[in-house]
């Protein structure tokens, strides 16, 4: 067999493995019956009984009385991811921070595949829209202005891949956040360091955002204030800027290797 089929069967067996493991996280206390699970992946129900047998050899999934479950070793890697990307709790208080100065609304996204994940969320005094993003809330990165910071802060190929990988989430549930509108959208955001969304996704609504950057200078998490579009006006934006770096920076700090400098 030629190298590169070897390669693409080998990557493909990887993806569909990682596809079962997704299905299983996403309902981890459910017991999950092969036919589920060839279901919900898509594929036959032999491939998918080949694939668990791999899986549970390395623990990552855990045969159980009807069915199969996620195993101890998915629990292991999972402990040791959340040090990377478990960053709600540790980011509540510079989300205050920013409140506390501006009485509007700061949040949390971290980054991961081609979407943004609201892990945390602090709100004000001011007055804001109810449609405003909650934590829980995932959108396809560049759809919000956390999500837009995310986006742009990654390699041209990994943009491109994450445009065409959203596009048909993005036709269905955010018209507005086009190819064009994101290759604008992330050409500014590059220029100016900080990433804007007026009103693209909720009217009346406006928002800034700056990426923070992992200790090998990857995009992981984005923070972000919003406010109703009357308090976010240009004359506005620098001091919001100002807050948001200063949190964004003590974020990356916290992401360095055992806090260092």
């Amino acid at each position: 067999m030629p190298a590169t089929a070897e390669n693409d069967s080998s990557l493909r067996t990887l993806s569909r493995a990682s596809s079962l493991l997704r299905h299983l996280a996403g309902a981890p206390m459910r017991c999950w019956r092969l036919t589920d699970l060839a279901a919900a992946s898509g594929l036959h129900k032999a491939t998918v009984h080949r694939l668990l047998g791999g899986l549970i050899a390395e623990g990552l999934v855990q045969p159980i009385p009807g069915g199969y479950a996620l195993g101890a070793q998915s629990w292991l890697i999972g402990r040791a991811a959340a040090q990377r990307f478990d960053l709600g709790g540790f980011a509540a208080p510079l989300l205050r921070s920013i409140v506390a100065e501006t009485g509007d609304v700061a949040l949390l996204g971290v980054m991961a595949g081609h979407h943004a994940h609201c892990v945390a969320r602090e709100e004000g005094d001011s007055p804001i829209l109810p449609t405003s993003i909650r934590v829980g809330a995932v959108r396809p990165l560049g759809c919000g202005a956390h999500a837009l910071a995310l986006l742009a802060a990654l390699p041209d190929a990994e943009v491109q891949r994450a445009i065409t990988a959203t596009a048909p989430e993005r036709t269905g549930r955010y018209a507005a956040i086009t190819d064009g509108y994101l290759a604008d959208s992330i050409a500014e955001t590059r220029a100016q360091g900080y990433a804007l969304n007026e009103g693209v996704i909720v009217p009346g609504m406006t928002a800034m955002a700056m990426v923070a950057r992992d200790a090998w200078g990857r995009p992981i998490a984005a923070i972000s204030c919003s406010a109703v579009s009357d308090r976010m006006l240009p004359a506005r934006r620098p001091e919001v800027l100002a807050l948001l770096r200063q949190e964004v920076a003590k974020l990356e700090q916290r992401l360095r290797p055992n806090g260092e400098a």
